[in-house]
């Protein structure tokens, strides 16, 4: 059995690894763990005979053992909460090419209302709306967005603490766009569903951008319906409406300005898509 296929199993096992498995190291085949905020590496072998968290983080012989404090008698189901699922996880279980786990995860937040059945589109589309939130709140309260993966949830809400910075508004806003990509190398798992080339990866990350800035500054123009067009493709005017009805219910009047821009996010994302079939019809 290969390293993959072995850290998986162990990972279906131990979901308490989720919180301190960062990826595998395509060279070595070594296991990268974080622990405690110490990057450390280690062989399948060593991982699968880890048995519980309390191994886990187990100090070595070397270091000082800290003194015993009296355990509090709290409720069992309160001293062993399985950790939170975050983008780290979506991350992780796509390069262990894991489609049983994501399955997992995306039910909890990204099922089609009339099918039943897991949507990337719609997981995109809300992570999307998620992320812009989290990268305008950022720039408008001069703090820093936050790269690590492992401080979002799975829908792309950030749960760490606000740091203060100085970089660029263009570089924060490029930043945030990579928990999109989370989400987009995902949607390689449901080829049935999407399938973006690098072209349309392109274009919607430019969209996104714009659509960002015209969020914080005010619109200067409309965003593109689809995909800019590229070198070598046809000039497609694919309508974005029709797709929407599928997966998502009508905005009610009471709706608010966050609801239906969520359905403008989903259509950008579907253009993208339209474009796509089109050109494979043809």
């Amino acid at each position: 059995m290969d390293i993959q296929n072995r850290v998986v199993n162990y990972y279906k096992s131990n979901p308490f690894i989720q919180k301190y498995l960062k990826g595998i190291n395509g060279k070595t085949n070594e296991i990268l763990l974080n622990i405690n905020g110490q990057e450390k590496s280690i062989t399948i072998d060593e991982l699968e005979a880890i048995k519980s968290e309390a191994d886990l983080v187990a100090p070595t012989p070397t270091e000082p053992v800290a003194p015993v404090e009296p355990v509090s008698q709290a409720p069992v189901q309160e001293q062993y909460m399985a950790p939170k699922e975050t983008l780290n996880d979506i991350k992780i279980l796509t390069e262990l090419k894991n489609k049983d786990g994501l399955d997992n995860l995306l039910k909890k937040f990204a099922v089609n209302p009339t099918t039943g059945l897991i949507d990337i589109n719609t997981a995109i589309s809300i992570v999307t709306r998620n992320t812009m939130d989290e990268v305008e709140k950022a720039i408008k309260n001069n703090y820093m967005f936050d790269s690590d993966s492992t401080k979002y949830d799975i829908e792309g809400h950030y749960e760490g603490q606000n740091v203060a910075g100085f970089a660029s508004e263009d570089e924060q806003i490029a930043n945030s766009f990579n928990n999109i990509k989370i989400y987009i190398d995902a949607s390689k798992m449901y080829p049935d569903q999407v399938n973006y080339n690098e072209a349309q990866i392109s274009a919607f990350m430019q969209t996104y951008i714009k659509k960002v800035k015209e969020e914080l500054h005010g619109s200067e123009g409309t965003v593109p319906a689809v995909a800019p067009k590229t070198e070598g493709e046809p000039v497609t005017n694919a309508p974005a409406q029709a797709p929407v009805q599928e997966n998502v219910q009508p905005a009610s009047s009471s709706a608010g300005f966050a609801d239906i821009f969520v359905l403008t996010v989903i259509v950008l994302v579907y253009a993208v898509i339209i474009v796509n079939l089109i050109l494979k019809i043809k």
